[in-house]
């Protein structure tokens, strides 16, 4: 391309953007294609008014091992996945940081399954060994669309420009084609914002509170590490003041002391789910290599609750926030989703995610980065090396499965808050398959006592599917009775009734009745 035309292409970009420009990049939520309908999942009693004897599961996903390994000068001491998304011709594309004698840096590779992974020579960065490398002049991209409550077509990818102090936020409608176009970062067009070099990545636009946020270690953190919510309206000034910090019920022993290292946030099924990175650490360890003076890494004494010292492991727990990631509910959060290895060595002796996850089929694909040592492994730990090395790491799982409601061979009911019908089809994510699940569906009414002894007004509660008279809530044609029995185990199964139509049911407020019987409940939706 001539740099006349490439200067008329910008041009015209840049003029599509205008209107985002004027408005300080804020989404126009209105574009863009019709979102799919939110799921209600179980990771909390967000949606629960009322539920018996059910058990919440946390289901682990399965490792599938080492997927990226760390070859380069720059990615001696390891790699961390960063992004994993489709290109245009297919192939499955990621963004990851290289640790090693250039410092933290980010480069891309590409494969054709998502497991095997080669790295392109795409001849963009400068190094002290030349340019035929994989290394790319910008910080890692979102889908915003897929993670970050953005509609808007010209805002749907973010990515920062590398920069030392500063990274400038850049958006576009698609992500850089490396391979083929050397230029392709001039298509994004600069919102004018950054993030400062302490910061990550842009991770959703909160419409409660109209500001992008970002998630990621709070600086300045003593008595513990925890988790800061950045927010700014504009992209330019950011704000610090939420955190994720560890409760009451963690642990302060020494041996075993809780620390939220970092989180990972997307936005989706309607709320903000939070892939903490939880730091168990040892601080009754004590190194003297740890000591440093206050110009460069040191350790401080915090009195009564100890030292902050960097021995012990990571392993990621789910958390989750209603209201853009102010407050976080840890009905969840207590127990490891993916737990850390228990062997000294093992690849994921620290196990950290960094990487939305990747749709895949039928199952969320999660890229984690695996340490094979503790936190800080080059400190000395160890009699027999000096370091530990970070590796790219993937777990799987069927879509939206992370918790279920269980119940055993009793029959089990789960009743929801109000909500309001807004599809044509009722969705379970279930495992019915050995077991049944039945649904009904009510709408709360006054019930007035049978004799009429009650001297005043009473409503049937709503937790009580029928009264001593038979009398209940539910609709006529949905009654258990009606509802064909589900023996399945599917993500999305539509929930059938013999002789009465859902669509009946659109726009009014309603409740449902589940019942559970040896089977999981992962979630539901209308559609």
């Amino acid at each position: 391309m001539s740099n006349v035309l490439r200067v008329v292409v910008l041009l015209v970009i840049s003029a599509g953007f205008a209107c985002a420009a004027d408005n300080s990049f804020v989404p126009q939520q209105d574009a863009g294609p019709e979102r799919e309908p939110y799921w209600h999942l179980f990771l909390d009693n967000h949606i629960i008014a009322r539920s018996t004897g059910f058990q919440r599961v946390i289901h682990h996903p399965t490792s599938r091992g080492i997927v990226l390994e760390g070859e380069r000068r720059w990615e001696q001491t390891g790699v961390t996945p960063l992004y994993v998304g489709k290109r245009n011709d297919g192939r499955y594309e990621m963004y990851y940081r290289g640790h090693g004698a250039m410092g933290a840096v980010t480069a891309y590779a590409v494969s054709e399954d998502g497991i095997h992974w080669e790295k392109p020579i795409l001849n963009l960065v400068d190094t002290p060994w030349g340019k035929d490398n994989n290394l790319i002049p910008c910080k890692q991209p979102r889908d915003l669309w897929l993670h970050g409550n953005v509609r808007d077509p010209a805002l749907r990818f973010v990515l920062h420009r590398d920069g030392r102090r500063k990274n400038d936020t850049l958006f576009g409608s698609e992500t850089p084609d490396f391979i083929n176009d050397p230029h392709a970062l001039d298509k994004f067009v600069d919102s004018g914002g950054h993030l400062g070099s302490n910061h990550n990545t842009v991770e959703f636009w909160d419409d409660i509170h109209n500001e992008w946020v970002a998630m990621r270690q709070a600086p300045n953190h003593p008595p513990t590490r925890c988790a800061g919510r950045y927010a700014s309206p504009d992209l330019k000034d950011w704000t610090l003041d939420h955190y994720l910090y560890p409760d009451t019920e963690d642990s302060t022993d020494p041996r075993y002391f809780d620390e939220v290292y970092g989180l990972l946030s997307v936005h989706i099924e309607g709320m903000v789910l939070g892939f903490a990175y939880w730091f168990i650490g040892d601080r009754t360890h004590s190194n003297p290599k740890m000591y440093k003076s206050a110009g460069g890494r040191h350790t401080t004494n915090e009195g009564l609750i100890g030292k902050a010292v960097s021995k012990g492991t990571t392993e990621v727990r789910l958390v989750v926030s209603w209201d853009g990631a102010k407050t976080w509910d840890r009905t969840v959060g207590r127990k490891a989703w993916i737990p850390h290895g228990t062997e000294q060595h093992s690849y994921d002796r620290n196990v950290r995610i960094d990487c939305p996850p990747l749709r895949n089929g039928d199952e969320d694909w999660f890229y984690c980065s695996g340490y094979d040592g503790d936190h800080c492994s080059g400190r000395g730990y160890y009699h027999d090396r000096d370091f530990a090395r970070i590796r790219g790491t993937l777990y799987t799982q069927k879509q939206n499965r992370y918790v279920s409601l269980t119940a055993g061979n009793t029959n089990q009911i789960l009743i929801t808050k109000p909500l309001k019908v807004t599809g044509k089809t009722l969705q379970l994510n279930v495992d019915g398959s050995h077991g049944l699940v039945k649904v009904a569906i009510g709408i709360d009414k006054w019930i007035r006592h049978k004799t009429g002894q009650w001297p005043f007004k009473a409503k049937l509660p709503h937790w009580m599917v029928k009264d001593r008279w038979e009398r209940t809530h539910l609709e006529e044609g949905f009654h258990f009775d009606d509802c064909e029995p589900v023996h399945v185990n599917s993500i999305e199964h539509d929930v059938k009734f013999k002789d009465a139509s859902f669509e009946s049911l659109l726009g009014k407020t309603v409740r449902l009745y589940i019942l559970v019987q040896d089977a999981d409940l992962y979630g539901f939706r209308f559609k």
